[in-house]
């Protein structure tokens, strides 16, 4: 039987896990991402996937590069054997550079080149620990952006679903902030980031970011894109590529995608380990359920 088209999701940084790449070893697809992603990075991804430690497989300069591998590289194998072109796709933060080199707006390596810069210039803009990004669950917004108002350092940089955000800025804000909420909030913590993300300190970074990819000519998308910072479809090159370069100074609004999700009416299948956006859509949309191709075939 035919399997239908769907709309694709693509998981960011925090679904890393050891044992994450059991059963797509023996796929060509996956290993030769896997053999890009590390001749690129040289990291050894494979072997931190396989054996961790797992604080060396989150680390900054390997977490993102191992959940972008590892999501093209599902998703290569997925095609391989049968998958049709979605009729979209997104990805949540750095998830939707998988979904850029899915659908072969840029090519892998460029997108590994995109978090390398994005690395530096953080590091060389805000040092070692002193920026990063906090979580809270169970929240309600309006009481967060009150709390917000009396520390402009911060930002609300995720809106993951109605009670479910992340903001960035300097660490001690937010330990600050995560002080407030942890009595009455469900979860509430530090991210371990060390850069504030989709927010606005990350602004400045963006012109730079830009002259490090100016090689870089994107192509049209083999499908549409879906912004995760308004949920507006993007059917250009270009314009798929600006988002990518933007997105690190873009809030999220996963809400926003959900909508765009349930207009778009098509399945839904996460492409990558863990269960990260089935658990945010649901959040959103209790009636949208999200199956997975984790599951090696």
């Amino acid at each position: 039987m035919d399997q239908p088209a769907c709309t694709l999701l693509f998981p960011g940084q925090g679904t890393e896990a050891v044992g994450m790449a059991a059963g797509w070893e023996v796929h060509g697809p996956w290993r030769e991402a896997l053999d890009e992603a590390e001749a690129r990075t040289g990291a050894p991804l494979r072997r931190l996937m396989a054996e961790g430690p797992l604080e060396a497989l989150r680390a900054q300069r390997c977490a993102p590069y191992a959940v972008l591998a590892h999501s093209v590289g599902i998703y290569r194998t997925r095609r391989a054997l049968g998958l049709p072109l979605p009729v979209a796709a997104t990805g949540h933060s750095m998830g939707f550079y998988s979904a850029l080199v899915a659908a072969e707006v840029v090519p892998l390596a460029a997108a590994l080149d995109l978090i390398t810069a994005v690395e530096d210039l953080s590091e060389a803009a805000f040092g070692s620990g002193a920026m990063g990004m906090a979580f809270l669950i169970g929240v309600p917004e309006l009481d967060l952006r009150e709390v917000l108002a009396g520390l402009p350092d911060l930002a609300l940089s995720n809106r993951n679903g109605r009670a479910q955000f992340t903001v960035s800025g300097p660490v001690g804000a937010l330990e600050t902030l995560v002080a407030h909420f942890q009595p009455t909030a469900l979860k509430a913590g530090l991210l371990p980031v060390r850069h504030p993300l989709h927010g606005p300190h990350m602004a400045p970074l963006l012109p730079a970011l830009a002259r490090r990819l100016a090689g870089v000519v994107p192509a049209a998308p083999a499908f549409p894109l879906i912004s995760h910072f308004d949920g507006r479809l993007i059917r250009e090159g270009a314009a798929a590529w600006d988002e990518g370069l933007a997105s690190v100074a873009l809030p999220v609004d996963w809400l926003q995608v959900v909508r765009r999700l349930r207009a778009l009416g098509a399945p839904l299948a996460e492409c990558g380990h863990g269960s990260q956006l089935s658990g945010l859509t649901r959040w959103a949309d209790r009636d949208l359920f999200v199956a997975s191709l984790q599951p090696a075939p």
